[in-house]
């Protein structure tokens, strides 16, 4: 797969006493939109703005910023013996404008006939994104879900026909109608749905430590809600259901119940 995003990587050690020195390492970047996966071997907790983080058995940890995220956040580390609190500056993420015209119009604007279909499929993503998966495994390492072109990307402004709309919560890769879709991770299928109004059909997967990928606009789903999947099986197939002017995946990844940037994960 080919980014559009041609930045490097960053890993941030942190070196945050001297008695502690070289003990957390971060993977990742600190801007909007960006995740974090950090490790250590001899850290008992992390909390991350106040919030307590799930520690894997050989010392990883994530977690990630959104669209919009304040200027900093606090990280504070438990060890056997010491507590390190730290301020971390989070840069400031530049968003583009996307046009996107010749859209049906009842699907920029729905009629109110379709608010009561459009409010149960909201109903229906969010108990799944609710869901509390638990895995002891951890993955510090993803694949792309498909190969294409990125045709839309995370945070852009979007006006559909003309009109101003919520921003692009995630990445577009835009292929022919029946390209595989590869899961990015092991984990657990947490919703398969055909024929919601706005995404189409649906599959979401949580892959433990409250991170979870959701793929839309699919033509074919080849797994079923409680399945298990490994990194790299197909769960479907690319589409152009639900709100889309060409076949594409449209992908959003959340963590925390926060979107964050695909790229930012899949580039790590």
């Amino acid at each position: 797969m080919i980014s559009n995003l041609a930045k490097p990587l960053i890993i941030l050690l942190f070196l945050i006493s001297n008695s502690h020195a070289s003990e957390v390492s971060f993977h990742g970047k600190f801007v909007q939109g960006g995740i974090i996966i950090g490790h250590s071997s001899l850290v008992e907790k992390v909390f991350f703005d106040g919030q307590e983080l799930q520690i894997s058995n050989d010392g990883n940890f994530i977690f990630g910023f959104g669209r919009n995220h304040k200027q900093s956040s606090i990280i504070k580390l438990k060890f056997p013996n010491k507590t390190e609190t730290y301020n971390v500056d989070i840069k400031k993420s530049d968003y583009k404008i996307e046009k996107i015209d010749g859209l049906p119009s009842k699907m920029v604007t729905p009629g109110p006939e379709l608010y009561e279909r459009i409010k149960n499929d909201r109903v229906l993503i969010g108990q799944a994104l609710k869901e509390d998966y638990q895995s002891e495994k951890f993955t510090n390492k993803f694949i792309w879900p498909s190969n294409g072109r990125i045709s839309g990307v995370f945070g852009s402004q979007r006006i559909l026909n003309g009109i101003k709309k919520n921003p692009h919560g995630g990445l577009d890769i835009a292929a022919p109608t029946g390209t595989p879709i590869k899961a990015i991770a092991d984990g657990k299928v947490l919703m398969a749905e055909k024929g919601l109004y706005y995404t189409g059909n649906i599959v979401i997967i949580g892959h433990g430590y409250k991170l979870k990928s959701m793929y839309i606009h699919m033509e074919d789903i080849n797994v079923s809600k409680g399945d298990k999947v490994s990194q790299g099986d197909v769960i479907g197939t690319i589409g152009m259901t639900g709100r889309a002017t060409g076949p594409h995946l449209h992908m959003n990844i959340y963590w925390n119940r926060i979107k964050i940037n695909p790229e930012l994960l899949l580039e790590m």
